[in-house]
């Protein structure tokens, strides 16, 4: 489902575009024959397309194939099943070995007539007219894409050799991507329980030497937590489909270094070291600042 739905949000196809779509499928369901008789008139006439239907058999088959396109096309309902059909289809192109720029004049040529069809249908409503056709427009942009698509495929897959061994490895590569992927996840958690049970020991260890470091001592812990935290959010965000943030790995080093400063100021370090400590807390947040700057951009 995935799948589909980044493609409908690549066209900007939305949940009206889908009721423009089923608000004239009466209209087409009633014209379904003319349509289709449309379509396989031009191809017969055409001589380069009407050699794939040699007997009555194979036409009529197209035939139901292209009807049940149609009745697809304008259900509103666009599934993993809708985009597996027509992945399916390009497939069937080369299969037969229909050229690919027939495949485009063809839906050019339906584009064509479907628009013709539909506006003089709701021309008593200009409004809704221009609504559907430009949903109708979208939608066959979308399928000629994913058919195009799937042609590319299947064409791979017939002209080279290697291709299924090259599909093996990258399915193999994606699963070992995932179980690393919720390795580290788990690696995370665990972390984050550890420096909770951390902070829970250098509290009970430090009760007897003063608030001051006991406080000091327990906020660098909580650091450590929370950079644990800003992780794992960061891995399940990624893992979800969320770009790579590169921020979050710079709020880690600069926690880091904020963590040395609280632990130095108990452990009495020299003035170089709490200075060489400032420094690259400050190049840090100067990072951290240019890199938010660039992401809002």
């Amino acid at each position: 489902m995935q799948e589909m739905k980044s493609v409908l949000d690549e066209y900007k196809i939305t949940a009206a575009d889908m009721e423009n779509m089923r608000a004239v499928a009466p209209h087409v369901a009633q014209a379904r024959e003319s349509i289709a008789d449309f379509h396989y008139q031009w191809l017969l006439s055409n001589s380069q397309t009407a050699k794939f239907f040699p007997d009555e058999f194979t036409l009529k088959k197209a035939r139901g194939a292209f009807l049940g396109w149609l009745d697809d096309l304008f259900s509103g309902q666009y599934d993993i099943g809708y985009y597996t059909k027509l992945n399916k289809i390009g497939a069937t192109h080369v299969r037969i070995g229909l050229p690919a720029y027939l495949v485009n004049v063809q839906m050019s040529h339906i584009r064509g007539y479907l628009c013709d069809f539909i506006a003089g249908k709701l021309k008593e409503d200009p409004d809704l007219t221009t609504r559907v056709l430009g949903s109708l427009n979208q939608m066959i942009d979308m399928n000629m894409d994913l058919m195009t698509r799937s042609y590319r495929e299947e064409e791979m897959k017939t002209h080279f050799l290697s291709y299924g061994l090259d599909s093996f490895i990258m399915t193999v590569a994606k699963w070992f991507v995932s179980g690393f992927n919720m390795v580290l996840v788990l690696g995370l958690v665990i972390t984050g329980a550890l420096a909770l049970a951390m902070a829970v020991n250098e509290a009970i260890h430090t009760a007897s030497m003063g608030l001051e470091r006991v406080v000091l001592g327990l906020l660098g812990t909580l650091l450590i937590l929370w950079v644990v935290i800003e992780l794992l959010d960061t891995q399940i965000g990624h893992i979800r489909g969320r770009a790579f943030a590169i921020k979050v790995f710079v709020s880690v080093a600069l926690v880091a270094e904020l963590r040395k400063i609280l632990t130095s100021s108990i452990s009495h370090a020299t003035w170089e070291d709490q200075a060489a400590l400032a420094g690259s807390v400050m190049i840090l947040g100067l990072i951290y600042w240019l890199i938010s700057k660039t992401e809002r951009a």
